[in-house]
Parts: structure tokens; C-alpha cells; sequence
């Protein structure tokens, strides 16, 4: 199975209105888009990984392409036990 990943990431530019008023636009945009192959538990369990690295990259964040893969992808994360998901998240760290 092949599955299109689009990487959002954020603008960080700075934006002058009209009447002069500077602001930082953090909206994110698409800044790349791969191709992923693999069987459907696999590219579930990276996809989760990639998004689990950017946990504090404020606006970077992967999404499937295709929005009923999507919610495939939740059924089958809500789908797993506490110990899966406690084990993807914090992987061999320690936790006190």
C-alpha cells in the first residue's frame, strides 16, 4: 500500500497590516509531501511515531492526504490497549 503524507509546518513569518500593526504568522502550511509504503498497521505505526517526534514543534505535525484513512487511522489507535499506546509513546524511556 502506498499512502501520501502531507508535512505541515509553520510560516513563522512576520506579517505588517495596512494600518502598520507587525504580528508573527504561525499558521502552518504544506511544506512537503511524502510517499509511504507499507502494510496499513505499519504506516499506522509510523505515522504515529513522526507526530509523536514533534510533540513540541509548535504547528509541525504530518496528516494523511486521504481524510477516510484518517479515520481508519483513529479507529485503529483507539482500538489499542493503554500498554500499546503508554509503550509507542514513551518507547524505552524512563518514566518516573
Amino acid at each position: 500500500m502506498k499512502v501520501r503524507i502531507e508535512y505541515w509546518n509553520p510560516k513563522n513569518k512576520t506579517v505588517v497590516t495596512e494600518t502598520g500593526f507587525r504580528y508573527l504568522d504561525t499558521n502552518s502550511d504544506i511544506t512537503k509531501i511524502e510517499v509511504w509504503e507499507g502494510t496499513k498497521e505499519e504506516i499506522f505505526k509510523k505515522f504515529n511515531k513522526k507526530n509523536n517526534s514533534l510533540r513540541y514543534c509548535n504547528g509541525s505535525y504530518y496528516k494523511f492526504e486521504d481524510e477516510t484513512l484518517h479515520t481508519e487511522y483513529q479507529k485503529w489507535y483507539k482500538g489499542l490497549s493503554e500498554s500499546e499506546k503508554f509503550n509507542m509513546f514513551y518507547g524505552n524511556g524512563v518514566v518516573d
